[in-house]
């Protein structure tokens, strides 16, 4: 069982109706402990490769990015989500959603049983997702930090590895609505966490007398567009990566956009110093362990992130990356 399926899960057993519309908030500590082999009943090899840990024994979170990511990010003491319509990739929603209209395809004649208007409400759902209505934001973090596949995709080799401690960032992002799942690349746990995405949709669909059909399909349609989300091809299972994700009805107040070469694109802020706990990094260090200068950059740029830090008040470990690699 991974973390997703938990979470739905315990939806699933809860009265409709009662508790936060978009599930159990996790702390730190109990979503560190879901993602251990045990809890989540699957292979402890895989596990133990996602969960890549440094020399102190703490999980650390790589966020791979630009020279101007970098900088952006330590000025403004933030990391981006971008709306997933927007994501580089269009796979990356559509790979995961084909996989829960399969498990609920599979079910259908239950679902026909409780409402004939459940395929209707799905559709409309979806096609009012493309437009606005329930919006899901999702930024790229992985336990790899100095992975060949990663450098190719962030500026030929010419970009930065941030390394994040994982509570801190577990930690900001529950305090400010977001959650941290790992992906799921595992083909038989990934049809089982759409299985219960579409148990969940059964259970609040079942007990519909409390409430319009709309507002159970909107309900749903958080956790199942959250699953969607973290359902990657196997193909990618090197990368380990997890996601950060908000979802909620509307746009969120602190939306922002920005400027890039396809066009303009929303994205949500992510504040890095939200919640300040005990680290032995440097205080100013908004949860950062290190930064890898990546392969096709200079040795010069160590010293220029050095500057960087120290601009702002900070101090942590900066190396180069060991991946052999010739820029094109």
């Amino acid at each position: 069982m991974n973390i997703i399926t938990s979470e739905i899960r315990t939806l699933a057993a809860a009265p409709v109706g009662r508790g936060r519309p978009e599930g159990p908030k996790i702390n730190a500590a109990d979503q560190k402990n879901a993602l251990s082999p045990r809890a989540l009943n699957c292979p402890s090899s895989h596990w133990r490769i996602l969960r890549n840990r440094n020399e102190r024994g703490k999980m650390s979170l790589f966020h791979y990015t630009s020279a101007a990511g970098l900088q952006g990010i330590i000025e403004t003491k933030s990391i981006w989500a971008t709306d997933h319509r927007f994501l580089n990739d269009p796979s990356e929603f559509t790979h995961g959603w084909a996989i829960v209209i399969a498990a609920l395809k599979r079910r259908k004649a239950e679902l026909d049983q409780i409402s004939t208007e459940v395929w209707h409400s799905i559709e409309a759902l979806r096609e009012h997702s493309e437009r606005g209505g329930v919006f899901a934001f999702v930024g790229s973090l992985t336990s790899e930090g100095d992975l060949l596949s990663q450098w190719r995709g962030y500026g030929g080799g010419r970009g930065f590895a941030i390394g994040f401690n994982e509570d801190w960032l577990l930690q900001n992002a529950a305090a400010q609505g977001f959650d941290i799942h790992p992906v799921v690349y595992d083909p038989p746990d990934q049809q089982r966490a759409a299985e219960d995405v579409v148990a969940l949709l059964l259970k609040l669909l079942s007990e519909k007398p409390t409430m319009f059909l709309t507002d159970v399909m909107q309900q749903w349609w958080k956790h199942a567009l959250k699953v969607a989300l973290v359902l990657k091809d196997k193909n990618f299972n090197e990368e380990r990566e997890s996601r950060l994700v908000w979802i909620g009805l509307g746009w969120p107040p602190e939306l922002r956009t920005r400027f890039t070469g396809a066009g303009i694109v929303p994205y949500l802020s992510c504040k890095l110093d939200k919640v300040l706990i005990n680290v032995p990094q440097h205080p100013n260090n908004i949860g950062i362990e290190e930064i890898i200068v990546g392969p096709a950059l200079g040795r010069q740029q160590l010293a220029a992130v050095d500057a960087l830090q120290h601009r702002n008040g900070m101090r942590t470990i900066v190396r180069k990356s060991v991946i052999p690699f010739i820029a094109d």
